[in-house]
């Protein structure tokens, strides 16, 4: 299962940190990052896909 989440309104000083919360937060769903992309100078959306890291299911 594939999950999107938009991460809005980061800064040059605090984009590492919105960007990590929200992966922390997703792993403990069990979610995992595949890809990110950003949109603007405000926004990244991340694709999360659930099951074990690294594998192919």
């Amino acid at each position: 299962m594939y999950k999107t989440e938009l991460v809005e309104e980061f800064t040059v000083e605090n984009v590492t940190e919105k960007i990590n919360h929200k992966i922390e937060e997703m792993e403990k769903q069990s979610f995992h990052l595949v890809t990110m992309s950003f949109l603007g100078m405000d926004k990244a959306v991340l694709v999360f896909k659930k099951g074990l890291k690294g594998s192919l299911l």
